[in-house]
């Protein structure tokens, strides 16, 4: 079976000063199993690096051997979604597959992902499970943080209804979907991690976005990727930064699920005085009984960024709310 034009897989390794990280990640995808019929390129975008992260990753590359050519170009504005937006513009494929600098596919990835996007038309996204490689000791504390850092099963349903978000890292995605998104005039909110800013929910708002379209976004067990933990992450104080992002994220990520969800209660999140009324009646409940063990602190931090960003927010709230109802204008009669 010949391969068809348009018909593959491009995938999109995202780098900033990632030199010193490739060699794993390239290694990864150099070994890749897929059948001749699937076609697929690697596009490699150096986001405003300052090392030579280009040349190394050529260099790396023909290392491996593998025959696969690659592009790498250059995306001057530092932030994820800004360098992922150019690797999509550069893409051959109707399959894109999102690939970070410390995480490595297991060897069937980019089959299994070409296999579940082509099994239906209504899948938007797909993801496999990921699974922590430790630069040391792995803290105490990780396991019940670890969805925070892209880690485990994505199978989590919060209402029972099917998956609403799902990582970016290892993230298979339908361009024609993405596309119709951006060709709506939608108005992302978020623009990914930029620098020390550890905001990371431009694949919340994008995969909400999907499922308010009315596609689907499936769990795929049967693949992995690990994804590497440095020491530096592997403290307190980066665990706390962390859910301060998380903070200051969550209103508008909580904006998106009011109208994902089907419960009334959280439906009426679309309106900013019961969100606030919500948040603080929540700061009280997590200081006196925090969700997670020895997390009082943690949660803290969160909530007074979430407070912030409320307030912050509250005279385009309105504008938020109707550009994210409007999605739904969007979905397919099929």
């Amino acid at each position: 079976m010949e391969a068809v034009a348009g018909k593959g897989v491009s995938v999109i390794l995202c780098c900033h000063n990632s030199a010193h990280r490739l060699a794993k990640t390239l290694d990864a995808l150099a070994k890749q199993e897929v059948e001749p019929h699937i076609a697929w390129e690697l596009i490699i975008v150096d986001n405003a690096s300052t090392d030579n992260t280009a040349t190394e990753a050529r260099r790396l590359w023909e290392m491996t051997g593998n025959p696969q050519k690659i592009e790498i170009v250059q995306e001057k504005k530092p932030g994820l979604m800004y360098a992922r937006t150019k690797g999509i513009r550069e893409s051959n494929y109707d399959y894109l597959l999102f690939c970070d600098d410390d995480t490595w596919f297991c060897p069937v990835y980019i089959s299994v992902i070409f296999q579940a996007l082509e099994s239906d038309q209504h899948i938007a996204a797909c993801g496999g499970e990921g699974i922590p490689v430790f630069e040391s000791k792995k803290p105490a504390w990780f396991d019940d943080y670890q969805e925070a850092f892209a880690i485990g099963h994505q199978d989590h349903e919060p209402e029972g209804t099917g998956i609403f978000q799902l990582y970016g890292a290892g993230m298979g995605m339908r361009k024609t979907i993405y596309q119709k998104l951006m060709d709506s005039g939608h108005e992302t909110y978020f623009r990914g991690r930029t620098g020390k800013k550890l905001s990371s929910s431009e694949d919340t708002e994008l995969t909400n976005a999907f499922v308010l379209m009315g596609y689907r976004l499936i769990y795929l067990p049967s693949i992995h990727f690990y994804h590497y933990m440095p020491s530096g992450r592997l403290t307190r104080e980066y665990l706390k930064n962390l859910f301060h992002a998380f903070g200051t994220d969550g209103p508008v990520r909580n904006l998106y699920y009011s109208h994902l969800s089907k419960r009334p209660f959280h439906r009426r999140l679309s309106n900013w005085n019961f969100h606030l009324t919500l948040s603080l009646y929540r700061t009280v409940k997590y200081l006196a009984k925090p969700p997670k063990k020895n997390g009082r602190s943690i949660y803290f931090h969160w909530n007074k960024a979430y407070i912030t960003e409320l307030f912050r927010i509250r005279k385009k709230y309105a504008v938020l709310n109707n550009n994210i109802e409007r999605l739904k204008s969007l979905r397919s009669n099929s």
